[in-house]
């Protein structure tokens, strides 16, 4: 590979990169202020100390599909 193409497909990949967090974050910040902080799986309470190991997860799996009512999150 050319070195102007590596640089054009490492710049590519690190915008998908900041896109999906951003995206991410996103997500999760909605879902963490409309939800309860319980684990829907194993109902495991969670509290600001331990926030950061609670996942949002998409019930359909799409995770492009975010509605802002959060009725695809759990």
């Amino acid at each position: 590979m050319r070195k102007s193409n590596s640089g054009r497909l490492d710049r590519i990949v690190a915008q998908a990169r900041r896109d999906a967090n951003e995206r991410a974050k996103t997500y999760r910040e909605q879902a963490l202020r409309l939800l309860p902080w319980i684990c829907t799986r194993c109902a495991r309470e969670f509290e600001r100390t331990n926030l950061h190991l609670l996942t949002v997860h998409h019930r359909d799996g799409n995770h492009h599909h975010n509605p802002p009512d959060g009725s695809n999150w759990e």
